[in-house]
């Protein structure tokens, strides 16, 4: 984990898996859900919640400043065109300290991830893509094709 990022809450997901998928490990999309979390919790404390309570009497200014920067070294990483080494303002350049340790693996290209998801970082667009959306197989993974196939049969056998 890349201990530049305190406080992540918005963006985790996306640095954390290209990271792990451009080191090599492969994400897939089961057709049915195998694990999830109880987002909606009335009795216990949110995030944003503990967030306010640690910055207390501050306004949330800490907090939102500290997120900008933890949104900027994630942008970084991603290749957003604005926030390249050499545009970013003096005021975040100090968030790209260890950078390279910490950022994408070398066994396959950001951009073919990328790529896989839908995501373009330059028009800050996302397509559709129905190996997730579907439950479909993922490209370039057709040797499991009959799991997903699998899978769908006992989906349906279940309706």
């Amino acid at each position: 984990f890349d201990p530049f990022l305190p406080y992540i809450f918005m963006g985790e997901e996306i640095i954390m898996s290209t990271r792990l998928w451009t080191s090599g490990y492969d994400m897939f999309s089961p057709s049915t859900s195998v694990v999830s979390h109880m987002y909606v919790r009335q009795h216990k404390p949110k995030f944003w919640e503990t967030i306010q309570r640690t910055f207390k009497g501050h306004g949330g200014a800490v907090f939102d400043n500290l997120e900008a920067m933890v949104l900027e070294r994630i942008r970084y990483q991603l290749n957003y065109p604005e926030a390249q080494r050499d545009i970013l303002g003096k005021q975040y350049r100090s968030i790209l300290s260890h950078v390279e340790s910490y950022s994408m693996g070398t066994k396959r290209p950001l951009a073919d991830y990328l790529n896989m998801t839908g995501i373009d970082v330059a028009r800050k667009e996302m397509t559709q893509i129905d190996w997730c959306e579907k439950g479909k197989v993922p490209p370039g993974k057709e040797e499991y094709a009959q799991l997903y196939a699998d899978a769908e049969k006992e989906a349906l056998a279940h309706l």
